[in-house]
């Protein structure tokens, strides 16, 4: 069984990567064990001032559900089991130390085809995972 983590962030490009998992999957006639993983980006400032921990923790939860409702709508469409999880932090390094600690192997991302010299420039949540990740990366374009 291969257990695969999928990073969704509610964007064009996090949905072919599910498409891309969903093909693998259906060609692995249940050999996959699917994660979809959200990472919120921590709240900074003086936002506690005027904001209570409880409506911080509601607040990245609606958004994180949201983000991964439409990958979570395309696996249960076609039929293919898998988990949520929602994770506030930098994404990169949440999503490298989780699949680490929970034993994946493979992470599967979108990314947004930056051209060589823009990535180098702005990095990219790929990019980072690439670098800090101790199991194979799946870059889907």
């Amino acid at each position: 069984m291969l257990k695969v983590l999928l990073a969704v962030d509610g964007s064009e490009n996090a949905l072919r990567a599910g498409d891309a998992v969903i093909r693998r999957a259906r060609e692995a006639k249940g050999g996959y064990e699917v994660h979809l993983v959200n990472v919120q980006h921590p709240l900074h400032g003086g936002i506690s001032t005027f904001v209570n921990q409880a409506q911080i923790k509601d607040y990245h939860h609606d958004e994180g559900m949201r983000a991964l409702a439409p990958a979570r709508e395309k696996f249960d469409a076609a039929g293919i089991p898998c988990e949520v999880h929602l994770f506030v932090g930098e994404p990169a390094q949440v999503i490298a130390r989780y699949a680490r600690e929970q034993g994946f192997d493979e992470i599967v991302i979108g990314t947004r085809g930056l051209t060589p010299v823009a990535g180098l420039v702005l990095g990219s949540v790929a990019s980072k995972i690439v670098h800090l990740a101790e199991v194979p990366v799946l870059l889907v374009k």
